[in-house]
């Protein structure tokens, strides 16, 4: 084994460079710099390229830049002379045949940080929205009855109309401050979240097996076991990614020690919840409500009882997507291939390539 894998030479010269992912300008210009760079797809300005156009455009690839096409077996038998897939996503194994580019010698290398704030940042969004009941606020000032009767005094004690009927009663929201965020999964995007929400003056507690107690106690952040979490928390987030051990981590169990007026958001991945269970508990008000971004189906049905559910914010998979997202994954991309070009990769998802046969120091 080297005894500097960082610094093992997987390409050189001016690699020829295939790119499907949406990629700014600039970075564009970046890339034409220090490669032969092919666009196709979303990084041509068109949409998703087909199955074909994607093996015969890989056949000459030294590099491929992939978005969310699938890489398995047969399209890296298509491209024999690939020797690296810079990935704009920060978890590439989504859709990638780890294990077969491996075998082929292959190096899958990740974007850090290009969702960090953009999540943190829509997970705030739903949290207010639950809480403040804005969507059925949003819903009812267009579209309530010719009828409404505001009463003789319309801007009277600031309220509209009379009784229960009033939006300012029937819509009435609780405030994030003074109450506890529970966080399951404090990784980079986890660890936004709770520099977000520590502005609202809310208690902070994550349940992260894989980090350090001392680690979130620096950061203010009160490190509990699940249960403890979903005992004490207003406001349940998930941002663990989705593994075997991670699957179905939030079942009926789980939701029936959440608090009768607590709520889920989950814009990681639709299997860490059993959305069955889930129905189940909103149905008998078992917790107050949920934010969904993502779904066991996606696109789900409009029908779909989740999407439907009076007490359900659902969302079209979008938490991740800002301008900014696409400027910064650009960036690290580029920063990749110099990298790799210099014979020192980093964000290697596969780092065992560089210890195979044929590698040379620089």
């Amino acid at each position: 084994m080297p005894s500097r894998p960082d610094a093992i030479r997987l390409i050189s010269g001016r690699p020829r460079v295939l790119a499907t992912a949406d990629l700014s300008p600039e970075g564009i210009a970046s890339l034409r710099e220090i490669s032969e760079l092919k666009l196709l797809g979303w990084a041509a300005g068109e949409w998703f390229c087909n199955r074909k156009q994607l093996i015969d455009a890989i056949a000459n690839a030294e590099v491929v830049i992939a978005g969310y096409e699938c890489f398995d077996e047969e399209l890296l038998a298509a491209a024999p002379r690939l020797r690296a897939i810079l990935s704009v996503r920060s978890a590439p194994q989504a859709n990638m045949d780890v294990a077969a580019a491996t075998a082929r010698g292959i190096a899958i290398l990740h974007t850090v940080g290009r969702t960090d704030h953009g999540v943190a940042e829509f997970t705030v969004a739903l949290a207010l929205g639950l809480t403040r009941n804005l969507i059925p606020a949003g819903t009812w000032i267009t579209s309530r009855s010719p009828d409404f009767d505001a009463g003789e005094d319309f801007y009277h004690g600031t309220v509209w109309g009379r009784g229960p009927s009033s939006p300012q009663l029937a819509f009435t929201g609780i405030e994030l401050h003074g109450r506890t965020l529970g966080i399951v999964g404090f990784g980079a995007i986890g660890r936004v979240v709770a520099e977000k929400f520590s502005g609202f003056g809310m208690s902070i507690i994550a349940h992260d097996p894989y980090v350090d107690a001392a680690e979130l106690k620096t950061l203010g952040v009160e490190p509990v076991s699940l249960e403890e979490l979903l005992a004490r928390s207003a406001i349940v987030t998930l941002h663990a990614r989705l593994s075997t051990q991670t699957r179905g981590m939030i079942g009926a169990d789980e939701l029936d020690q959440m608090r009768r007026d607590a709520y889920l958001i989950n814009t990681g991945r639709a299997g860490l919840v059993d959305t069955g269970a889930l129905l189940r508990a909103l149905d008998r008000e078992q917790i107050a409500g949920a934010a969904l971004d993502v779904f066991d189906t996606e696109p789900p049905s409009a029908s779909d009882p989740l999407v439907t559910h009076p007490r359900v914010l659902a969302t079209p998979h979008i938490a991740a997507w800002t301008e900014e997202m696409r400027v910064r994954h650009t960036r690290s991309i580029v920063q990749n291939l110099q990298w790799l070009l210099a014979g020192k990769p980093r964000n290697l998802c596969n780092p065992e390539v560089l210890t195979m046969a044929g590698r040379t120091e620089p």
